[in-house]
Parts: structure tokens; sequence; C-alpha cells
């Protein structure tokens, strides 16, 4: 199980990609054992390379300070 103590966004994706590896886990949601069999995420090298450039992109303070985003509904 995932508790935060992963320090890369990769070993993460690395976690959830084996999760059909895992040891059984009373506590993990069904909604990732269909069936009761463990999915793989199956991503190549330059997927999970573009996913952790996505995910970087998520992160930030230029939303905070940047003052084309102060008014967001208008």
């Amino acid at each position: 199980m995932h508790a935060g103590n992963l320090a890369m966004i990769q070993t993460v994706i690395g976690h959830y990609g084996s999760i059909n590896l895992a040891p059984v886990n009373t506590n993990l949601d069904p909604r990732l054992r269909p069936n009761g069999f463990g999915q793989s995420l199956n991503l190549t090298v330059p997927e999970v390379n573009a996913l952790v450039a996505f995910i970087k992109t998520l992160s930030g303070t230029n939303v905070y300070v940047d003052t084309k985003w102060s008014k967001p509904f208008e």
C-alpha cells in the first residue's frame, strides 16, 4: 500500500503499475481488483515519463501570484 512514503513520482507509478503482483491486500479498493484480479498499468517508459511530466505541471505557485488567475469566473 502506498502511504505517502515513496519519494519519487516514478516509484509511485511503479507501485500502482504492479498491483497485480502485490500480495493480497484486504484494504485495496475493489475497483483495482475487478473479478478478484489485480490490474497493471502496462505503461511503457515513454508513457511513464509523459505521465510524470504532466503531473509536474500540476504543481507550482504561479496560480497564486499571477494576476491572470485572480478572477477565474470572469
